[in-house]
């Protein structure tokens, strides 16, 4: 089972795609190791990308400021 924070649904739709695969990656795989990389990977080929793109906006998101 996976938990969702309320403010992920104020982001953009391929940023939630992200998140949702992130957390499923971690029901078969806990950490952030190589592996767990892989597996997301295979799921989302531009994980990296939108990990940076992530951090960036949900910084603001966390905080309130996302118009």
């Amino acid at each position: 089972m996976i938990s969702l924070h309320w403010a992920v649904f104020q982001l953009p739709i391929h940023l939630v795609d992200y998140v949702v695969a992130h957390e499923l990656a971690h029901v078969r795989v806990a950490g952030h190791g190589p592996e767990y990389w892989r597996l997301l990977g295979r799921a989302l080929p531009e994980c990296r990308r939108l990990k940076t793109e992530l951090d960036e906006l949900g910084r603001r998101v966390w905080m309130g400021d996302l118009a």
